[in-house]
């Protein structure tokens, strides 16, 4: 995720203040004044007056503009068109919601859907009411009788739904209260749509959005989150709609001068000897209303390891955030569990001054994703993209080292069985992303419940920096799981639908720490890159064929694999060369241009000549 604008903090509002209550609804009827639009589909209101000021973003309104599918712009400026909500079916269709338009700013979204007509009696209607006495009065902003509309992805889900929006003098409370909704008639199918507050943009700090992660889930199950939506919004169907009065508040934090807080600990979630000393590093944020002054934040770890470690912070503009390294720490058990905790000396605020991570110890295994856990916060993969490719990288400090296992956990329960294959890739492409292909599984089936999937390696060598993989084969999402990580560390997990852009997911502004792990031993084969040298491959670039030039010695015999970019073996075969060596002639002419890798294994030797082909 991208460093924090320095205005982020004056939204003021935080999922730590936003709750999810039961409450009663009460529906306008004729109190209050209608608010009148073009039409009950896509249309914007005039700029309609609040009744007083109301305190957000760090300005004052007294006037909104209302759009017809469900949320305001506060102000006397209209959002940047009509047409504005989450769209499953066109790209062109502006969703408010990521949009940068700057006219696109300072929304309140209690329910932003497609929404048309509804079914309910007396018709589809726009009100506001300001009620109560000077100085704690509250304005009330009702959509009645209206439905969202079938977008060609599912159909529509409610018949018939009313909903209210409050601002409360003062206070600068903000309320979304629901009334009951009458079920569609058309099949159940999941909706998303936007629900909660939007700043200035879509950064961490400029929203607080209400989420759960499954249609199924009852509204009174759903919490809040800040940054943009990944994988789900407040998604809805027909047969599960809101409890009448259900609530969404949205309170004001407290802000303090002289207050830093510990975002996120970044470090393994279980380790091993294979990855020791272990790595730990926190981000630090100042959520004060003042610069800070230099500071100290100190690393704790407890349990099977113990260990201190204390270092500066700088001073931080408001809204400024620094990524703080703490000194390795070395660890020699193989079980048990370590307690990693950050603190940062006393401010005004002691709160959010410590983080804490648990952390496993294991005998040879590496992951990212908290230990002693079945429990994720979702799926991902891709839609559309056959061979889109998520990537895990690891370090390990015991070279060289084989890797004997790559674990996918996968999450949900799968419609239909879903192919995927487990890769390993050496770092040795551009600035450390993923180079050649050391290794490529079979082709596998995600379990259909979901959960963790161990794929054997035959003892594949690894040294240093390394990724490990997991590749969907078909069109279908295979629900690779994660867990939150806000904000994401760079230059760990990454994503390629080709094997030659990748994208870092935390650059892409997700949340996702991807749950593959990986188990590591003592080498059985080792790359040997001496041996290497003396392993002749011409003309390269190849046209029509290639030929290797075998030395003396064990590699006359070796198995010889030719994998493509994407990690799929396009050729293989033993080596069948005298015992002075010789000349192996490898036809390419069927191959499509591009990069390969040959590998070439012999006893404990492997040998890796790149090839690329015209």
């Amino acid at each position: 995720m991208l460093p924090f604008a320095a205005n982020a903090q004056s939204l003021n509002y935080t999922p730590a203040t936003a709750t999810n209550v039961a409450g009663t609804y009460t529906d306008l009827g004729t109190t209050g004044t209608a608010i009148t639009t073009a039409n009950t589909d896509d249309a914007n209101s005039a700029a309609t007056p609040i009744g007083f000021t109301f305190a957000y973003n760090g300005s004052n309104f007294t006037q909104f503009v209302l759009n017809t599918n469900g949320f305001i712009r506060l102000g006397a400026v209209a959002p940047s068109g009509t047409v504005l909500f989450p769209s499953q079916v066109s790209a062109a269709i502006v969703d408010p919601l990521t949009s940068a338009d700057p006219a696109n700013v300072n929304l309140l979204l209690p329910f932003n859907q497609d929404l048309g007509p509804g079914n309910g009696a007396g018709g589809t209607e726009y009100r506001v009411t300001t009620t109560g006495t000077a100085g704690s009065q509250v304005c009330t902003i009702q959509w009645n009788n209206v439905s969202d509309k079938t977008d060609g992805v599912a159909a529509s889900q409610y018949a018939n739904f009313s909903f209210q929006l409050k601002l409360y003098e003062g206070t600068n409370l903000i309320e979304f209260v629901y009334n009951t909704a009458t079920a569609g008639t058309g099949a159940a199918g999941a909706r998303f749509p936007n629900v909660g507050i939007k700043g200035a943009g879509v950064a961490n700090g400029q929203t607080v959005l209400a989420a759960k992660n499954a249609s199924a889930t009852p509204w009174s199950g759903a919490t809040f989150i800040t940054g943009a939506y990944t994988t789900f919004t407040l998604n809805y169907r027909a047969n599960v709609g809101p409890d009448a009065g259900r609530t969404f508040r949205y309170t004001p934090a407290i802000l303090f001068p002289n207050d830093l807080a510990v975002q996120s600990l970044y470090t393994l979630g279980t380790v091993s000897t294979y990855a020791s000393p272990v790595a730990v590093r926190a981000v630090i944020k100042n959520v004060g209303t003042v610069a800070s002054v230099a500071r100290t934040a100190t690393l704790t770890v407890s349990g099977a390891t113990t260990y201190t470690n204390t270092q500066p912070v700088p001073a931080l503009a408001v809204g400024a955030v620094a990524t703080v390294t703490f000194a390795a720490y070395p660890v020699t058990a193989t079980t048990g569990t370590n307690t990693v905790a950050v603190a940062l000396t006393a401010d005004d605020a002691a709160g959010n001054n410590t983080a804490t991570r648990q952390q496993g110890l294991s005998a040879s295994t590496l992951s990212y994703n908290t230990p002693g856990t079945t429990t994720f916060d979702g799926g991902f993969g891709s839609n559309t993209t056959a061979n889109a490719t998520i990537f895990v990288k690891y370090t390990t400090s015991v070279t060289p080292t084989t890797v004997t296992a790559v674990t996918p956990t996968f999450t949900g329960t799968a419609a239909t069985s879903t192919n995927y294959q487990v890769l390993i890739f050496d770092a040795a492409g551009p600035n450390g992303l993923p180079g050649t292909v050391l290794y490529t599984s079979p082709t596998r089936v995600r379990p259909l419940a979901g959960g963790a999937d161990v794929v054997a390696i035959p003892g594949v060598p690894v040294s240093g920096s390394f990724y490990v993989a997991a590749r969907q084969l078909t069109t279908t999402n295979f629900g690779l799981a994660f867990q939150n990580e806000d904000p994401l560390r760079t230059g760990t997990f990454f994503i390629s639908t080709d094997g030659i852009a990748f994208t870092d997911l935390a650059v892409a502004n997700t949340t996702f720490r991807a749950a593959i792990d990986v188990t590591l031993r003592n080498p059985l084969a080792t790359r040997n890159e001496a041996l290497a040298a003396t392993v002749g491959l011409y003309p390269n670039p190849a046209h029509q064929s290639f030929q290797l030039s075998v030395p003396a010695g064990s590699l006359r015999g070796a198995s010889a694999t030719l994998i493509n970019s994407l990690g799929q073996v396009v050729q293989s075969r033993q080596l069948d060369l005298p015992a002075a060596g010789g000349i192996a002639t490898f036809n390419v002419s069927s191959l499509a241009a591009g990069v390969y890798s040959l590998a070439l294994k012999s006893g404990n030797d492997l040998v890796v000549k790149r090839v690329v082909v015209e």
